[in-house]
């Protein structure tokens, strides 16, 4: 028969090995706490931070270099009447290879050239992470603070919904203070002219078309009846040569006709003069046979 006498040595073997192991799982598993960060930044927010919690991760241009370590009011930890969100996070020291004594500066010289934080939501789950990058162009004020921060302060920039929520909503106020009906009664008249217009500008379009036709045809018959005028205009410009020619023949029988008739004439008025009773009798016959 066998003994049943228990075996303390092995079960002792076992719990220690057991409790080894188990020791080596909470160190592997606590392998990120193990290499606490020892550098912290916060930033407030001015809406909602939800998506985003403890142990949120934080990245900066994509790349994971910390985590989310506090989400509150930020009544709660200054002494302030602003309803601003803090969020503070814990930076992963390894991932930034930056000094100590240099950190805080570098970190300020970004902020100059527009390095901010942001809320990013990661797709249709409702989750948000915290990121880092430069926003140059940004519209966005940081907010301001009456409190001196207990780390480095980095301001944030509205995410992408607030800044469409916030837009959406100004548009609808806009729209609240138009008068719709008069806008429409306006549009409706400015409809109502330019479809006035466009009748005169067709019918413009029209007539010119038609004047169009009109000269078209008119030069073809000008063109068709040219050779003919060219012609009568040639047999009336030799007719008026001739004419010319011959009157030059006329002109000059008259004006040798004309000196005749003067030269009669100037003898007989010098005869009147000699023999002024020729008006009433006849001449001498001496004196008109010379």
């Amino acid at each position: 028969m066998g003994s049943t006498k228990p075996h303390y040595f092995a079960i002792g073997i076992f719990v220690l090995v057991a409790t080894a192991l188990g020791l080596v799982g909470i160190v592997m598993l606590s392998s990120d706490a193990l290499r606490a960060p020892e550098r912290f930044i916060e930033t407030y927010v001015d809406e909602s931070v939800q998506g985003i919690d403890v142990g949120t991760p934080f990245k900066l241009r994509g790349v994971k270099v910390g985590s989310v370590s506090q989400i509150s009011m930020v009544s709660s930890v200054y002494d302030t009447a602003k309803m601003y969100v803090m969020i503070r996070i814990a930076l992963d020291k390894s991932a930034l290879q930056v000094e100590d004594n240099e950190f805080e500066d570098r970190v300020r010289e970004q902020v100059e050239k527009g390095l901010r934080l942001k809320l990013i939501p990661q797709g249709i789950t409702g989750l948000s992470f915290v990121e880092a990058d430069l926003f140059p162009d940004s519209d966005a004020d940081p907010l301001e603070i009456d409190w001196k921060p207990s780390f480095i302060y980095i301001p944030a920039t509205p995410a992408t919904m607030t800044l469409i929520s916030r837009s959406l909503e100004r548009l609808s106020a806009q729209l609240d203070t138009l008068d719709l009906e008069t806008i429409g009664g306006n549009i409706e008249s400015i409809t109502e002219n330019l479809n006035v217009s466009m009748m005169h500008i067709e019918e413009l379009m029209e007539n010119a078309a038609n004047a169009s036709g009109e000269v078209a045809d008119n030069l073809v018959t000008a063109s068709r009846d040219l050779p003919v005028i060219t012609a009568n205009l040639t047999d009336t410009t030799e007719q008026l040569e001739e004419l010319i020619s011959s009157s030059d023949q006329d002109v000059d029988l008259v004006l040798r006709n004309l000196r005749y008739i003067t030269d009669d004439a100037r003898e007989l008025i010098r005869m009147l003069k000699r023999y002024p009773g020729m008006l009433l009798s006849e001449p001498p016959e001496q004196t008109l046979s010379r």
